[in-house]
């Protein structure tokens, strides 16, 4: 099964960086996952994505609206669903058009507190190093799930 993963976010506004940490990790320990690194414009992926052809995609991304440390699989199927992204295109509009890559297209969203996303930060908070390595512990599991 050819497994990918694209990573969303910008490392140089702090947290929001906490999906590019994931994939760092994810190249490093799991490697037969493929790793594509969107930043803050995902869509630059998309004919690499489609010149893989997976079988499975995970999206990775900072996300606000929900309690911080929030780390969670969401079914973005409904497309009028709206999840408060730190980025310009709708993270419901990106799943669509990923979908027409790969059908069995999965959000994975990581909670930081908006505060952390907005000014030019290096580096991401001590909660948001937390929650990088607890999605990338949801990624195994899925993982295992997906192999079997």
């Amino acid at each position: 099964m050819k497994k990918a993963l694209l990573c969303v976010g910008n490392e140089l506004r702090g947290d929001d960086g906490v999906a590019i940490a994931v994939g760092h990790l994810v190249e490093e320990h799991m490697k037969d996952w493929k790793v594509f690194f969107g930043y803050d414009t995902p869509e630059n992926e998309f004919a690499s994505l489609r010149g893989y052809a997976p079988d499975v995609i995970v999206v990775v991304d900072a996300m606000s609206g929900f309690k911080e440390d929030t780390i969670e699989f969401l079914d973005l199927s409904d497309e009028r669903t709206y999840i408060y992204s730190t980025h310009n295109l709708p993270t419901p509009i990106l799943l669509s058009y990923l979908r027409d890559i790969c059908t069995k297209t999965i959000f994975l969203g990581i909670c930081v507190l908006l505060e952390n996303v907005l000014h030019f930060t290096e580096g991401l908070s001590q909660s948001a190093q937390h929650s990088a390595q607890k999605a990338f512990e949801k990624l195994k599991e899925l993982d295992a799930i997906l192999e079997d």
